[in-house]
């Protein structure tokens, strides 16, 4: 079973004795403490074989099999079941790709098994942090549960200041630029989405687990208290960030559009010239045209043209040059052609 660590806490440290996995259950109830089974990458078998051993519930298997949940905190009797989203970059630097991850927490009074896929590292930092001996509270299966939120909203909070810096880069270069950096927009939105995915239930997840601790766990309410804090300052700052990008993406858009009506503001106003020109070049095209028809007309030296021998053919044919010119030059001119 790919299990990365079977433990039992007793007293506030973890049994220095290795306990086998059939006996980890059994050996906590004789010590009095809990049990912690951490599953990464399990198969369906081997997930159903811990079910088995702790009788949990068919619907509460199903979705821990089926996986992609939403985050929530769903009881069944004695037993919670815990589903919340982490968020960890891929990459380095402003190419980063931030990639969702589900961590499951199935928690009793005696026991709590985490299950983990992608090799998840959040519940094993929690138990190194419990192993240096270093736990603010009271040991229970309820502040490993608190621990691993804890560590969840402060990978986010800090996610969503590197994404902030960001922006701000891309903010900077945006109104320094003529050209907007729009792939550099859409990169920071997909990066601020897909945390803000995870980030915004984790405040109603912790409200949650924080409902059900006793009176008696006051310091363990008031911690929870300060992750729903941590959770609810992160989904205020990228909502804040996802508006802002948002804003930005408009604009660019704006900008683009003004610039290409600028284009073709200009393109028209060249085609218009352009326009006038050929009106103009066509307008002495036609006024040349009429005086060279009559001239080729007189120019065929047909034996049977009776104007060819008329004293006053010569005046006539150019005096009808000019008046064919002259009013085809009228017309076009008051057109405004020419």
């Amino acid at each position: 079973m790919p299990i990365a660590d079977a433990s039992v806490w007793a007293d506030g440290a973890r049994v220095a004795d290795p306990v086998p996995f059939d006996r980890v259950f059994e050996t906590a109830a004789e010590r009095g403490g809990f049990a912690w089974v951490d599953l990464v990458d399990p198969t369906e078998a081997e997930l159903r074989q811990v079910a088995d051993e702790l009788d949990l519930h068919h619907l509460l298997v199903e979705d821990v099999i089926s996986r992609g949940q939403r985050p929530k905190l769903e009881p069944y009797g004695d037993t919670e079941y815990c589903v919340v989203h982490r968020v960890e970059a891929r990459g380095d630097g402003d190419d980063d790709e931030f990639v969702g991850r589900e961590v499951h927490a199935i928690l009793s009074e005696r026991c709590i098994v985490t299950v983990s896929w992608h090799g998840d590292d959040a519940p094993t930092r929690v138990r190194e942090r419990f192993e240096r001996g270093i736990a603010p509270l009271e040991l229970a299966p309820r502040t490993v549960l608190y621990a691993i939120l804890d560590d969840i909203a402060d990978a986010h909070e800090r996610l969503a200041m590197a994404v902030h810096g960001q922006i701000e880069g891309v903010e900077d270069i945006f109104f320094g630029e003529e050209h907007p950096p729009t792939v550099e927009i859409y990169r920071a939105m997909r990066r601020v989405l897909t945390l803000q995915r995870a980030a915004d239930p984790m405040s109603d997840v912790v409200s949650r687990v924080a409902a059900r601790v006793g009176d008696d766990q006051l310091e363990l309410r008031r911690h929870l208290r300060d992750v729903d804090d941590h959770a609810r300052r992160t989904a205020t700052r990228l909502s804040g960030d996802r508006d802002l990008l948002a804003s930005m993406l408009q604009l660019a858009s704006a900008r683009v559009a003004e610039r290409q009506n600028d284009e073709l503001r200009s393109m028209t106003e060249h085609q218009i010239e352009q326009n006038d020109q050929t009106k103009k070049v066509t307008s002495w095209a036609a006024i040349l045209f009429a005086p060279t028809l009559i001239a080729g007309i007189y120019g065929m030296n047909f034996t049977h043209m009776p104007e060819l021998h008329w004293l006053l053919g010569y005046p006539f044919a150019i005096v009808l040059m000019l008046a064919f010119a002259g009013v085809l030059y009228l017309v076009f001119r008051r057109r405004r052609w020419l």
